[in-house]
């Protein structure tokens, strides 16, 4: 294989990942919209109070998950006085106690967020300070069962517990039979506000940090596909929990910023809401659309520099030659570049006969973490989009579910998804 080649194909599999595993440390053409979100933050520390809100708009693929996470990482990495955490996804299907628990679960457990037990030696540090104020009197739920603690263990029991991480059966019960827990402390609206609320209020007092919420995949209030408006009925009660939260957050003092991601038609949707109309129509940022040719160029070095790859001499021409041969009108969203800089020259590869479309789809669902729809699927592999080009294959999907291999879920529009309990007998 020559130089070239090994090249391109290298950067190809650079390219396959479209969400980003940990927090991106580089950004490409939006120094505008860092700047403007900057100065957002510093009116916080300057003395604007209470809770601000703020949107990143951009088209499906055009960067929003990638902006949010670098922005979380320069304030928490590279500044002081910041907490950022960031929820991969502001609404969650399912039945909404569930739903509920899982949004604020993902708060403090994965996604490289802290969890409250890392808070545990600010905590210790701010009790034995003789000048700090002592929160006996605020009404929070996680600091009264704090103060009630003995020792270490008990404090860390706790926040594991408001960590909402999975306890064992005789943790729980000591937690009972201490401080009167509950097995589940989420199970309304209100338990959503006022756990997620104590929590923040928690984090503040000990770290005297502002908050900095990052809110992603807002867009499922939407379909792109079928133009229609998906909010369901738990999507409902869960903006209702978030208009009560932004409210219990402002009343409790809590300084620092929910941003949140967004394509323009899902905020036409969101903006109209009465958790959102008012506090984030002030602030906004939209990604730039279309990406230049040069950013494209960078945005290929970073994603080979990204999995470590060593540029030799001549690799930047050779990318270069390659973003060159792409039209600019293909060039309007990141998703877009990744697209033609993975079928090399901007065209579709020719369609070999031999190729198995059953493998082709379990392959793509077996390198994904989440559900997909027809579309996305379609994305990640331009064989399957050159012998689907219209519709999807019924017949087929419906086979690979009868036997075990994929999970077809009756969402709008349909999902996919590996069938977990058979991905070992492919």
């Amino acid at each position: 294989m020559s130089h070239t080649e090994n090249v391109i194909d290298i950067l190809k599999r650079a390219l396959n990942r479209t969400v980003p595993i940990t927090d991106p440390n580089y950004i490409i053409g939006e120094d505008n919209s860092i700047a403007v979100f900057n100065s957002w933050v510093n009116n916080i520390q300057s003395g604007e109070n209470g809770i601000i809100g703020a949107v990143v708009l951009g088209q499906v693929g055009n960067g929003k998950t990638h902006f949010l996470r670098y922005m979380r990482r320069e304030y928490i990495e590279k500044k002081e006085n910041y907490v950022g955490i960031y929820v991969p996804d502001m609404f969650v299907g399912g039945p909404l106690v569930n739903a509920l628990n899982s949004i604020y679960k993902s708060l403090f457990v994965g996604s490289g967020n802290k969890s409250l037990k890392d808070y545990l030696s600010d905590w210790k540090e701010y009790t034995k300070n003789p000048e700090a104020k002592m929160p006996e009197e605020v009404p929070n739920e996680l600091i009264r069962y704090l103060l009630a603690c003995d020792n270490s263990e008990e404090m860390e029991l706790v926040l594991d517990y408001f960590s909402n991480k999975d306890l064992f059966p005789d943790q729980l019960k000591y937690l009972r039979t201490k401080f009167g827990a509950k097995k589940n402390f989420i199970n309304n609206e209100n338990d959503f506000s006022q756990y997620i609320g104590d929590a923040l209020q928690f984090i503040q007092i000990v770290t005297s940090k502002s908050i900095l919420l990052f809110f992603d995949e807002v867009d499922k209030v939407y379909s792109s596909e079928t133009n229609t408006v998906t909010i369901t009925r738990v999507g409902t009660k869960i903006l209702s929990a978030y208009r009560s939260l932004f409210d219990s957050l402002n009343r409790r003092g809590i300084s620092g910023a929910i941003t949140v991601g967004a394509t323009p038609e899902a905020w036409d949707v969101l903006s109209n809401q009465t958790a959102f109309e008012r506090r984030f129509k002030d602030r906004m940022i939209v990604l730039k659309v279309p990406k230049t040719k040069e950013d494209s160029v960078h945005f290929c070095i970073d994603r080979l520099e990204e999995i470590n790859y060593l540029l030799q001499p001549g690799d930047q021409a050779l990318v270069e030659s390659l973003i060159d041969q792409i039209d600019e009108n293909k060039l309007k969203t990141w998703a877009d570049v990744i697209s033609n800089v993975r079928s090399s020259n901007g065209t579709m590869r020719s369609v070999k006969s031999e190729l198995d479309p059953a493998k082709l789809i379990v392959s793509v669902l077996k390198n994904t973490v989440s559900p997909m729809t027809w579309h996305e699927i379609l994305e990640e592999d331009d064989n399957l989009k050159d012998i689907y080009p219209k519709t999807p294959p019924t017949s087929l999907l419906t086979k690979l579910e009868k036997e075990g291999r994929i999970k077809i879920n009756a969402t709008r529009p349909r999902t996919y998804e590996i069938d977990e309990d058979n991905s070992n007998n492919d």
